[in-house]
Formats: structure tokens, sequence, C-alpha cells
């Protein structure tokens, strides 16, 4: 069993203050959990815990026995009935305290006094309950693990932050990585950059127009683990824009996904490649949906778009989505084209794909009907209750490469800040043809996957991510 976890940066914040206060003792707080279990996780073939902040919940003055500044005991009356609510809620309880002198380990003490809140929390929840622990040194997180039992514990791997700008703390011995292949991106943007790109799980839904370019790029700036994920096969008219498919590819109807996974290989850089050539919603995609840091949403498939506006609150995975809409136009009779390329982030503090009026909740109804009974949706377009497939878009390589490259950016800044601390870009329109981009904004009374923090962080539930069928 492996483990990690992920919080939203305000989650983050919020420990800080509880935990980290000027008066040099120890504090502590109860944190609430979602969960997201990984039977096996694509890359190395082991089980993964990833462990999901809901809410933090300082333990108070009047709670406290007592503090200094190597101990803290307090009354665990309210840790029992926080249990309560987390069987209601589908939650796990957890804690987390400061050593503000350190040390940057738990302590002997630590380990028998979790140990008995891991005996308490199984015996009253049962044995599926866990006991998370973070512990706090000179205003930083430096270590986490998760009691699965109260004689059995796991260490976190590594903590992530979500939310505007992205940070990770690796908490396991953090091997040096060199490469020439490298070093004028670390001249760029450091060392500590190229360390995290080959220790991200990056997944990339759809490997056409948009998906071909980012893997592409991923590779070359060291991305370790890559998942892709594309039903289709490779046509004729997609050789203008799918970098490395050929025409031979086309004639024997080569997977998409199957094409990328060559070109990369093909590179010899050492990325790590799993490839899915189902439909994201299919259960053979969910534990490696499940396993990624960042994914980039590269399809035109609305319900699939659906699905991943859902998987990023739900399991705090930030999601780029990238579109491009080409329009051909006749003005005072010269024809003219209009190029507009977006790319949005989906987390939570950000606006999801529904707010912004990307998605289309019809489309991707008829797309859900079509993979379900393919029959009844030819019925319905015969009687006109479904849009046909309609008239193939326009597509340009340029235009589909800048797109990518857009997403990219955007992953650069939230990681390394290079625009500065507030230069993280939410939702950017490139209008190509009037050389502009543009921030448009979402409906002002937001949906409830976006707009409250109800279903942020809570991982797994039944149905998958809320949704029927």
């Amino acid at each position: 069993m492996r483990a990690d976890l992920t919080l939203n940066g305000l989650h983050l914040g919020m420990l800080r203050a509880e935990l980290c206060a000027s008066d040099n003792k120890e504090h502590a707080a109860y944190v609430l959990f979602g969960l997201s279990r990984i039977q096996q996780d694509p890359f190395d073939r082991q089980a993964r815990m990833r462990l999901l902040i809901r809410d933090v919940l300082p333990v108070t003055d009047e709670e406290i026995k007592s503090a200094d500044h190597q101990h803290i005991s307090w009354s665990t009356r309210r840790f029992v009935d926080l249990l309560a609510r987390a069987e209601r809620e589908g939650l796990q309880v957890g804690i987390a305290h400061s050593h503000p002198r350190g040390p940057n380990h738990f302590s002997s003490q630590d380990d028998r006094n979790e140990a008995e809140l891991a005996r308490l929390a199984q015996n009253r929840n049962g044995e599926t309950a866990i006991l998370p622990s973070l512990l706090f040194a000179n205003r930083e997180l430096v270590a986490g693990r998760v009691w699965t039992s109260p004689d059995c514990v796991v260490d976190l791997e590594y903590a992530r932050t979500i939310g505007g700008n992205w940070h990770t703390v690796l908490f396991a011995a953090d091997r040096t990585l060199s490469s020439p292949a490298l070093a004028r991106q670390e001249l760029a943007l450091g060392a500590g950059f190229n360390r995290l790109m080959n220790h991200m799980r990056i997944g990339v839904v759809g490997a056409g127009g948009t998906g071909s370019p980012l893997l592409q790029q991923l590779p070359r700036m060291g991305a370790g683990h890559i998942g892709i994920f594309d039903p289709d096969h490779v046509e004729h008219s997609n050789l203008n824009r799918v970098y490395g498919a050929t025409w031979d590819d086309a004639d024997r109807k080569v997977k998409k996904v199957d094409v990328a996974k060559r070109e990369i290989e093909r590179m010899g850089l050492g990325t790590q490649v799993k490839t899915y050539d189902s439909w994201i919603g299919s259960a053979e995609c969910r534990d490696a949906l499940k396993s990624m840091d960042l994914i980039f949403g590269c399809t035109d498939d609305h319900d699939g778009r659906l699905l991943l506006n859902r998987l990023a609150y739900y399991y705090l995975i930030p999601v780029i989505d990238i579109g491009l809409a080409l329009r051909v136009t006749e003005r005072f009779g010269i024809s003219c084209l209009e190029a507009d390329g977006r790319a949005t982030v989906l987390e939570p503090g950000s606006s999801c794909l529904v707010c912004r009026r990307i998605v289309d909740a019809g489309a991707a109804a008829e797309e859900a009907l079509r993979r379900s009974d393919p029959e009844e949706y030819e019925r319905r377009k015969i009687e006109a209750y479904v849009r046909g497939e309609g008239n193939p878009s326009p597509a340009v390589i340029s235009f589909t490469t800048s797109v990518a490259t857009m997403a990219i950016e955007e992953m650069i800044q939230r990681m390394n800040q290079f625009r500065g601390e507030d230069g993280s870009i939410a939702n950017r329109v490139r209008k190509f043809n009037l050389v502009e981009d543009f921030r448009p904004g979402a409906k002002k009374e937001p949906c409830r996957i976006c707009g409250t923090d109800r279903i942020h962080g809570l991982g797994d539930v039944e149905p998958f991510l809320g949704r029927a069928g």
C-alpha cells in the first residue's frame, strides 16, 4: 500500500494559521478527509490510497489539557463526535499537530497516542476506518502518515496543493535527477521543476488534434509518467494534425493511443506510458484517472468533458480543458477564418465547464445514448430527436498546436509562477485572427459542482462521481 495527500491551498493556509502560532507551543487540529482508494496504480502496479482534505477543525483552548513547546494533550470527546459525523458522510477523521522546535518527524509519544486514536476509530466505525496524521514544523508540512490499524502505519510519499498555484512536497528521499536533455530547461525553470515533472502522473484524454502536440511536448519536458486515453483510431482526415501518424496507420486503423505511445518511446527519454483505448467513463479507466496528479482534457466529447468536470472537484485533480473552434465566414464577399483557442483550469476555487457554458448537457446525453444504446440513438436521429453528426469541423495543425501550448504554459505557471504569484489564468480564450487574449467569466450563480464545497474532495462515492448510469 502506498499513500499520498492532496489539499486545497486554502486548507493549507488554515492549518498553518492554527498549528504554527507565535506562542512557541504545540497546537493541534482535527482534519476531515475524503478518500480515493486505487486498487492498482497504472505505473507501479501497487495499491494506492489518496487522502483528500475536506475540512480543518482546530482543537480549541477549552479542549486542551496542557501544552508546551514539546507536547500537547487534549480531550478526545470531540474526536468521538467527529467519528459519528464521518460515518454518516462517508469520511475519515484525522489529526494534525505541530512541533514548533522540531523534530521534523513523529515522536515516540506521537506513535503511542495515535495508535490509541486509531484503535478508537476502528472500535467506533469498523475496520475500514483509518487515522491520517499530519505534522508541521517551522510553518511547513514536514511529514504525514496513515494508520490503517493500531499496529500498521503507512507513510505518505508526497503532498500536493491545488488552487491557483500548485506545490508538491516530496516526503520520501528525493533522488537527484540529472539529464542532458533537460539541462536547458533547468536553466529556465530550475532543477525543482524537472524533479516534479519526473515525479508527476499526467493524464491526456484525447490523442487527436490538441492531445497530439501535448504528447510531443510533455515527454520532452521531463514527464516521467503519462496516461493516454482515447478509443479512436487514426483516419486519413487526422493526418494533417496528429503528430507521428502516417498514411499506413490510417490504412490499418491503428489506435491513436498506440501512435502516441510509439512516438514517445522513440524519443528515448524514459517516460513511462500507459494507454487506454476505451471511453474514460469505462470501469477499466477508473483507477488510472484517479491516479493522476494532473489531467489535460483534449476531447470534443461533451459527456467526457462532463465526467472530467466532476472528477476535478470530487478528487481534487486539476484538469486543464482545451478547446479550439475554427469557423469560415464571409465578409464583404471575402472568405475569412476565425480561430478561437481556449484553456480552462478546473479545480476548487474556479468555475466549472457548466458554469462557463462550455459543455452542452443535451449533446452529452446524446453521446451517452449513442454509447449505451446505438440502435435507439439511430432511431431518434432518424426521427430528428437527436442531432446528426453534421459536417466535419475545420482543423489546422498550427492552431491545434498553439492551443496545446497555451495549456502547457498554464501548467508551467501554476508549478513555477513565471508570471508571478498572481499570474494564473483560470479561463483564457485566444482570438488568433485578432491577435488578442480574453478572460471570459462565468454564470453569476454557480452550480452545485463548483459553487459549493459539498462534493470537493469527497473522493469515492457510489455511483462513481455521483453519475447515474
